[in-house]
């Protein structure tokens, strides 16, 4: 019997129309410093696998259409998913999130044949943060891109003022940063430090950046960072490290200003730093104060608002202390009828006002939503990811007779959230703030002094 060799070229063709190509890998990291997925969107092409890695804290994957996921977990666990239909697939963490909210992430199975699909990768800044002598005279802030390479892509950065003073201690910067097609190379670009002969803290400058194209994502934990100027300037002091100011407190005086008072734990310190931020949002500098101050006023706040606080000691050189613990409080509201709303709950013959905002460290933040409870209107619950997720019940209780003389305020939510709740008394404006910071599983409350303004 006859044999005839096959050419080489004609086998790879049949083996390569009979196997299956080997997909390609991409990974994504579920929690860890924030209950996000990192990164929040991937682009693949049918046959790829996405790789979850739990990096900490107790989450899941879930499938918005049910179709995958795993039981969740706060070990290190790992799931995978192999895609093989075009389209858009949208996921979750049960505990977390819901379709589109909270803790969600996005898989987009993209057509692998030209046209600039695949993968375009996720753009970050290299650092969490960065760091300069005053004296350098630039700072270089790398931007990478990471997870894939397919397409031009490019993305907008700049530079502002955080406690330094745009102008005076750095030239504030914007732009724009661009990739070509399989360019995954590190972008920079430099923002000017001015140098002085001033003893002073260290100062920030806030590095953000927005609006990628060509199908690129942000890195949800590094699309902002941080750049600290080191003073170099000797301004006396010593006596060892700087110690953290503690027992940081936050009261609210007028519709417009919270006062801040603290426990000055160091002898050796040349000021103090305040900052201030939104549930969800970034610390920002609000005001610097002298040595040996253990208050100081915050004005210029809207009504009604609630603002997280901290604090920390500044010391010669530019060293620092670290941080105070976090702080809430809200301005008092002007007084006026409560009126109920998706985000409003008015309990108690309507008198109180109840509004709840979260976040999950992350792309996810929001308002809570309301549920109200008809046949029982001292109390209330609020979800914050989706309808059959609640996480809190509240109540008001009226308990204006002796010797209590007092509203009281209790609620308990199951949740490790970040969240601060107000409770206003639209009577008069007085506001009573409950705040639980991120990663802590929410202890219960039950003030029974909450509001001194009976009747």
């Amino acid at each position: 019997m006859l044999h005839r060799r096959v050419p080489a070229t004609l086998l790879l063709s049949f083996l390569s129309a009979v196997l299956p190509a080997q997909g390609a890998t991409v990974n994504v990291s579920v929690g860890g410093a924030g209950l996000v997925f990192n990164p929040g969107e991937v682009h693949i092409h049918p046959g790829d696998m996405v790789t979850w890695t739990n990096a900490g804290g107790f989450h899941n994957v879930k499938a918005d259409d049910g179709s995958f996921g795993n039981t969740a977990a706060a070990d290190a666990w790992t799931f995978s998913q192999t895609f093989t239909a075009l389209g858009t697939v949208g996921y979750h963490c049960e505990i977390h999130g819901g379709p589109s909210s909270g803790m969600f992430g996005t898989v987009i199975v993209e057509d692998a044949g030209g046209g600039g699909g695949g993968q375009p990768g996720t753009l970050r800044f290299g650092l969490a943060s960065f760091t300069v002598g005053e004296a350098t005279g630039t700072a270089t802030i790398v931007v990478q891109r990471i997870n894939g390479d397919d397409g031009a892509v490019s993305v907008q950065y700049s530079a502002t003022a955080g406690t330094a003073t745009a102008g005076q201690d750095f030239t504030p910067v914007s732009g724009t940063l661009s990739w070509g097609d399989k360019d995954s190379s590190d972008k920079p670009f430099t923002v000017t430090i001015a140098n002085d002969t001033t003893a002073e803290p260290s100062e920030t400058v806030l590095l953000t950046l927005s609006n990628p194209t060509g199908g690129a994502s942000l890195d949800a934990a590094r699309k902002r960072s941080t750049l600290t100027i080191q003073d170099d300037d000797s301004g006396g002091g010593g006596g060892g490290p700087i110690k953290a100011p503690s027992n940081l407190q936050a009261t609210a005086v007028s519709t417009s200003e919270i006062d801040l008072t603290w426990t000055d734990n160091s002898t050796n310190e040349t000021g103090f730093q305040i900052e201030r931020r939104a549930i969800g949002g970034v610390f920002e500098g609000v005001a610097t104060v002298g040595p040996n101050t253990t208050s100081a006023p915050v004005p210029g706040l809207d009504a009604g608002s609630l603002s997280v606080f901290r604090v920390r000691a500044t010391g010669a050189g530019g060293t620092v202390s670290p941080y105070s613990a976090e702080a809430a409080a809200a301005t008092l509201a002007d007084p006026g009828p409560c009126v109920s709303g998706d985000n409003v709950l008015c309990v108690n013959n309507n008198r109180f006002r109840v509004a709840v905002a979260w976040s999950t460290g992350g792309a996810g933040a929001g308002q809570g939503s309301v549920v109200p409870l008809p046949s029982a209107p001292d109390s209330g619950l609020f979800y914050f990811f989706a309808p059959s997720n609640i996480e809190m019940l509240i109540k008001v209780l009226n308990a204006c007779v002796p010797p209590f003389n007092h509203y009281w305020v209790f609620f308990a939510a199951t949740t490790n959230v970040e969240f601060g709740v107000v409770v206003t008394d639209t009577q008069n404006g007085k506001t009573r703030v409950y705040y639980n910071p991120l990663n802590r599983s929410a202890p219960p409350v039950q003030d029974v002094d909450a509001f001194a303004t009976c009747p």
